[in-house]
């Protein structure tokens, strides 16, 4: 009789060297990062995107870094539409830039005297040249999704290698969550306990003894 030291053994083939255990482990351990990289990047894209076909709210990508540190290029802005209700100080508004038909995400810092709103981006020192109306905001800002709005400003601002670099990312990344999910890779020992094909009614032990 002899005993099998290694439990990872039963579901190596013959040509397998064992030598490279510690690079399997690698690519599970790099698999599960992978993995849980998409699965936040995922979700992330869900709910900047999820917003667009709900009625009443809207999501903008943000292109410059006037709102700095509070929203950076590539964030992702989730509002709801402006009711025509007051606005106090201190909110963030996506409204239309009147002189170039733009929509601009910046905070209103005070109103006027005519009702209408004084607006500055947090980056800079000065408020905006012109006041703006009631009329002109769309939308109030309700939360900020990090990151996932960068594709998107690459594209408009034909930063065509960042997008080439992120498909490579991503397919990189798809490819190595495949070892995260094959028992053959995985280091924890539970995952041992039971054969990988279901026609073996016995189930393995740690120190299985071959005839």
């Amino acid at each position: 009789m002899a005993v099998i030291a290694n439990p990872r053994a039963r579901f190596l083939s013959p040509n397998h060297d064992l030598r490279n255990a510690h690079v399997d482990v690698a690519l599970f351990y790099s698999g599960l990062v992978a993995f849980i990289a998409l699965l936040v990047v995922g979700s992330l894209s869900v709910m900047a995107v999820l917003p667009m076909i709900v009625p009443g709210y809207m999501s903008a990508s943000i292109t410059s870094e006037s709102m700095m540190p509070t929203i950076h290029i590539g964030d992702v802005v989730i509002a709801y539409d402006h009711d025509g209700t007051e606005i106090t100080p201190g909110t963030v508004v996506i409204y239309e830039e009147p002189r170039k038909h733009d929509l601009v995400t910046h905070r209103v810092v005070s109103t006027t005297s005519e009702g209408l709103y004084i607006t500055k981006g947090d980056r800079a020192g000065i408020p905006d040249a012109a006041p703006i109306t009631g009329a002109s905001i769309r939308s109030k800002a309700q939360w900020i999704v990090p990151f996932v709005g960068l594709p998107r400003v690459w594209a408009a601002q034909h930063q065509w290698v960042y997008l080439v670099l992120t498909v490579v990312v991503t397919a990189m990344a798809l490819w190595l969550t495949q070892f995260a999910f094959d028992p053959r890779y995985d280091p924890w020992p539970a995952a041992y306990q039971r054969p990988l094909h279901p026609s073996i009614a016995r189930p393995h032990t740690f120190l299985d003894v071959a005839r």
